[in-house]
């Protein structure tokens, strides 16, 4: 197993030159979520200057924020005009990080979903999100990405904003304030949230890592440990490399051989979304696979259609197929998705399956997505037992510890039994709370039945694991289709440009030999 060092930036939006995030909050939500923006502090509207690689945007609210901060142009918006004009001023915190590249799109929205939840939505702040899917173009190295924006001021419960720091001042022997000589009381600022402590952000970057690899272990990803330490405290004598830039490839792996650590296994139990987004890497991988081994090259390269010519002009002009990021219902749930670049793959794909029109396409398409809604459906239902039981294992884990205490305080009479109650009371008070805790979430004719749950829960997902395979293949074959549409409609477009600037040199020269 690898080591693989968590790359995160974090920065702060100012209007000082000295913030490395940026001088606006409009400006960098519009870049983050690949929209145009206006800015009425500066009254500058604000143009994306990439659009194809978004993957998902978003924005989570505290229960004090009002509804219309939903939109991050009203929120960052109001953010900027809360701030004074000062130089100093901190409009908002910026947060990049890496992610890995065999996550689904899909998995990687829940997983950044729940991480944003629990750290930053849970503890007071607005928070925007966005995930990337860039390429290298030199490469062709993905780079999975999310960019966090999130709030310094807290919420009010009447939802305005509130003060970031307090003063304290300085009292004499009386409890009086102490007068400074230039007139103004003597006192210190405090900070209100606790938002800017290191500690904080040791937090963030630990629970990061920690829901990383238990996600990765949870679907059977074990090729890297993602660290959160810096390699100072890795007691590493190495040097980090820089930043390569968003269109850059990912960092290079550390390559350090270490025991796997206690990585929180929890983080994500409750989250159905992880088993319903199950990676599919080997199986959509073995999917692929099939295609390669299915024809000689050659008898692919000389079958002629209107789909492989497309694929081959294409690559003839970008060396490779292009991904439809922004909309794609299929795609998102496939892990290796630049095996869907690869010419030779999809050029078997189009073959095997006898596709030879676009006509054809769709009805391929239209001939697999009733299997892909079944599989889907029961799935997603088997998923929500297996979420409902392992909640319950979880808040049996937590009662369990105590029930010794009860047993123990119940086979007591008399003053040994008061003795021990009053010894042990903590421990008989989160008895009665877990046990409660654990009854509300059973029916009035359930029972507590740790074992029946452990085994139900092997059990279904047996029956997850068993329908990987047909849905690995239904889902491979539907996004594969879905790129094949999408770089027709691209390749249209590119020809189009073409043909217009032709016909525009055309009419130029024609009017110069007028002239």
């Amino acid at each position: 197993m690898a080591v693989k060092n968590l790359s995160t930036r974090v920065a702060i939006i100012g209007r000082g030159a000295k913030c490395r995030g940026g001088s606006s909050a409009v400006d960098k939500s519009a870049y983050i979520s690949r929209t145009t923006m206006y800015s009425e502090y500066d009254g500058t509207t604000y143009y994306p200057k990439y659009t194809e690689d978004l993957v998902h945007n978003e924005v989570m609210l505290p229960v004090n924020a009002p509804a219309e901060y939903s939109d991050p142009s009203v929120l960052w918006n109001s953010v900027e005009m809360r701030e004074s004009k000062s130089a100093k001023a901190q409009l908002a915190r910026s947060y990049k990080i890496n992610l890995p590249n065999e996550w689904s799109y899909e998995l990687a929205i829940e997983v950044m979903r729940d991480y944003v939840k629990r750290n930053f939505v849970d503890d007071g702040m607005c928070a925007q999100f966005a995930i990337h899917d860039s390429e290298n173009p030199n490469t062709h190295q993905r780079n999975l990405h999310c960019h966090i924006m999130l709030t310094m001021r807290p919420i009010l419960e009447d939802g305005s904003w509130g003060d970031k720091q307090k003063k304290i001042y300085a009292l004499d022997a009386d409890g009086n304030k102490i007068r400074k000589k230039n007139g103004q009381y003597k006192c210190t600022t405090q900070d209100v949230t606790g938002w800017n402590s290191r500690e904080n952000a040791r937090k963030w970057r630990k629970d990061l890592a920690d829901t990383i690899n238990a996600v990765n272990d949870k679907n059977g990803l074990r090729e890297n440990f993602w660290e959160h330490r810096s390699f100072a405290e890795q007691g590493l004598d190495t040097i980090p490399q820089i930043h390569l830039g968003e269109k850059a490839s990912a960092l290079e792996r550390a390559g350090i051989q270490t025991e796997r650590g206690n990585v929180n296994r929890r983080i994500m139990e409750q989250n159905k979304a992880i088993l319903t987004a199950k990676m599919l890497v080997a199986k959509a991988e073995e999917q692929l696979q099939k295609l390669v081994n299915s024809k000689p090259v050659e008898a692919v390269r000389n079958t002629a259609n209107e789909v492989l010519d497309m694929i081959r002009a294409v690559v003839g002009k970008k060396g490779r197929l292009e991904l439809p990021v922004i909309k794609s219902k299929y795609l998102r749930k496939i892990s290796q998705r630049q095996a869907l670049q690869e010419q030779e793959r999809m050029e078997r794909f189009v073959v095997v399956n006898q596709i030879e029109s676009f006509e054809q396409l769709q009805e391929f398409k239209e001939q697999r997505e009733p299997a892909y809604e079944k599989l889907s459906a029961e799935r997603q239902q088997i998923a929500e037992q297996i979420a409902r039981l392992e909640q319950l294992l979880v808040a049996y884990s937590e009662y369990e510890p105590y029930i010794v205490y009860h047993k123990t305080s119940n086979s007591l009479k008399g003053f040994a039994k008061r003795k021990y109650d009053k010894e042990h009371e903590t421990e008989l008070r989160e008895y009665d709370s877990y046990r409660a805790k654990l009854k509300k979430m059973l029916s009035s004719d359930e029972k507590i039945t740790p074992k029946k749950w452990t085994a139900e829960k092997a059990k279904l997902e047996g029956r997850l694991q068993e329908s990987n395979p047909d849905y690995a293949r239904v889902v491979t074959e539907l996004a594969s289709t879905e790129v094949i549409e999408h770089n027709r409609k691209m390749l249209a477009m590119t020809r189009e440009a073409e043909q217009n600037q032709r016909s525009q040199i055309h009419s130029r020269n024609k009017n110069e030999q007028l002239l």
